[in-house]
């Protein structure tokens, strides 16, 4: 029962921090892929989400994980266990500070600073990635000195997760989950 209410806790955060809606999508098919990383993964973990927009305003929506590694290290796979894996890896990083820049990102100025509850953000630039024009920043969560959390919110495209999280504690990346890949109708 634990395992659920977990779960379900992940889901909230999870579409909570969506780039997209699903109406944002349009008909026909767009795919995306992350890559996530962890230093408690031997390898490397692709998440990749295909929706595609049906008329009538239906949709269809697939998820798929390629990993590698241990039992243990599999435990928690996909998008909701890639979530629950940067709280379970002990990063324990809170999000929540980041949603109501997620739904302003488009207002949000390069070289800009934004006081946030739980810290503050850096607009550092805008860059592409996997073909999405992504405004790129820097979270310094005010209770974890040494802890910077790279974000990417999406300008250009629908995409329904952040394009970008890395986190780095001092010099060491301990969790990275960037999408690498994108196509659309």
């Amino acid at each position: 029962m634990a395992k659920w209410i977990a779960w379900a806790l992940v889901l909230a955060g999870v579409v909570a921090l969506g780039q997209g809606a699903l109406e944002d999508f349009p008909l026909g098919v767009t795919a995306m892929t992350w890559r996530v990383k962890s230093s408690g993964l031997a390898a490397p973990q692709e998440l990749s989400l295909r929706i595609e927009g049906k008329a009538g305003g239906q949709y269809r929506i697939e998820l798929g994980v390629t990993a590698e590694g241990t039992a243990a290290e599999l435990g928690t796979l996909g998008f909701l266990g890639s979530a629950l894996f940067v709280q379970a890896s002990g990063v324990q990083v809170d999000l929540s500070s980041l949603l109501v820049l997620a739904r302003r990102r488009e207002t949000l100025k390069v070289g800009e600073s934004y006081v946030l509850p739980g810290g503050t953000f850096l607009a550092r630039e805008k860059a592409p990635l996997a073909g999405v024009q992504c405004l790129l920043g820097e979270f310094r969560p005010a209770d974890r000195a040494g802890t910077v959390i790279e974000i990417g919110f999406a300008l250009s495209n629908p995409v329904y997760f952040l394009p970008l999280m890395r986190v780095r504690e001092g010099d060491r990346i301990t969790f990275e989950m960037v999408l690498i890949a994108y196509q659309r109708p």
